[in-house]
This record gives structure tokens, sequence and C-alpha cells, in this order.
């Protein structure tokens, strides 16, 4: 079975989004809030937090300067984590495929803000341009958690790259390497009373029978020289 953990929003998050609808006033219609980033993994999974709110907004407003940061996570006597939302992010930058908005799930109302959280498989797919440590890690811990279909994976992926011009050889390297992630997950055994944890490197040490067919492998092509 994949691991298992329930939809989660800090609370500190909510209270924050909750002051800034109230402090948009009277409405005639509600504002839109696509939640990507670390912390729609963390709702997801609850594998990580974030130290800054990706959000797209449906319409341009002013966030109060005194909004842009919150405080989350104080326990125990430790000082607590301050979390940037300043509205600067952008899904221009980054793999994001087409209309992933539309595919979000709605998961919370306020008087103003209706807040959705961006679908798992376009979350992987939005990480896989950059491709950091941290992004392979939340890609894994999407598919570990079973919530990464490869089919719709491929699809996802398939049409991120038709919106972009130039060069493409190193994103389709990382899509390779995402594919080979998100197969293994999918492909590997799980005993009774386990998890489907996946180490970083666990996918060199397989048969090739362990995973479906990689549509994003591209032989003989050199690997970037940071990554040598």
């Amino acid at each position: 079975m994949p691991v298992t953990a329930g939809p989660c929003l800090p609370p500190e998050l909510i209270g924050h989004l909750s002051e800034l609808s109230r402090r948009l006033g009277k409405l005639d219609r509600p504002v839109h809030a696509w939640l990507a980033g670390g912390f729609a993994v963390h709702f997801l999974t609850q594998h990580r937090m974030s130290r800054d709110v990706d959000i797209k907004w449906s319409h341009r407003f002013h966030i109060p300067p005194d909004m842009r940061v919150f405080e989350i996570g104080a326990v125990d006597g430790a000082p607590p984590d301050v979390i940037l939302m300043d509205g600067n992010f952008t899904d221009v930058f980054g793999s994001f495929p087409p209309d992933w908005e539309k595919r979000s799930q709605e998961v919370h109302r306020f008087d103003n803000i209706v807040l959705h959280v961006i679908d798992p498989v376009d979350l992987a797919v939005s990480k896989v341009e950059r491709f950091s440590e941290r992004d392979r890690s939340d890609i894994r811990a999407l598919a570990e958690h079973g919530l990464i279909d490869p089919d719709v994976f491929v699809r996802r992926a398939d049409e991120a790259l038709s919106q972009y011009v130039g060069d493409l050889t190193f994103v389709r390297h990382n899509l390779a390497d995402a594919m080979e992630m998100v197969t293994v997950a999918k492909n590997l055994p799980v005993e009774p009373g386990e998890s489907r944890a996946i180490k970083p490197n666990e996918s060199d040490k397989r048969g090739n029978n362990s995973v479906i067919a990689n549509p994003f492998a591209i032989p003989d092509q050199p690997r970037p020289p940071w990554e040598k």
C-alpha cells in the first residue's frame, strides 16, 4: 500500500489567508488562489514545509506589507519559521503544464478567497525543469504516496514541453530521471505493513523489468557538468 497521510494545511496559513480575505473588504466576486510549491507538497504528503507560499492569484490586488510574512511552527521554545507570501509567484518559469489551475482541487473557502491545491501529477511535472535536490525529493514523496499515475505524468509532461522554445536537452534529461522515480514507485513490491519508500538511488539497483518503458529516455547524451 502507498504511504498514507491525510491532506493538511498548517493552521497558521489558514489563519493568515483568513485575515487577508477580511482585509480585502467586500468584493463582488471571489479571488481564487492556486497553491503550488512546497506548501502543496506538504498538503498532499506532509513531507516537508517551505519558507515561502507559492500562490497564483486570479486577480491583482495589494497585499499589505504586514501581510507579506507570517510565522509558523514555534514549538518547545524553538523560534518560529518566518514564511514569505509577497504575491510575486509566477508559473511562467518552471515546467507547469497548461491549464493546471483547472485541474486543481478546491480545499477551503474564506469570505473573499477560494483556495485550491494543484493536482499532484501537475505538481510533480512543475518541478522537473529546475530539478534541484529538493524538487527530486518532492517528486519522490508524491510517488511514494501513490499520487502519480505514470501515464498521466507522461501526458502532462509532454503538454508542458509543448509550451517551451529553445533547447530542451537538459529538461528532457530531468524528465527521464523523474519518470524513473515515478515508475519505480509504482512497481516497487510492498511487504505487509511496509510503506512504498524509495531510496534516492534505488532505481539504479533494480533490473530492467522493474519499471515500465521510459518515454523520456535520451541515450548517448552528455550530462551537464554540474551533475557529473
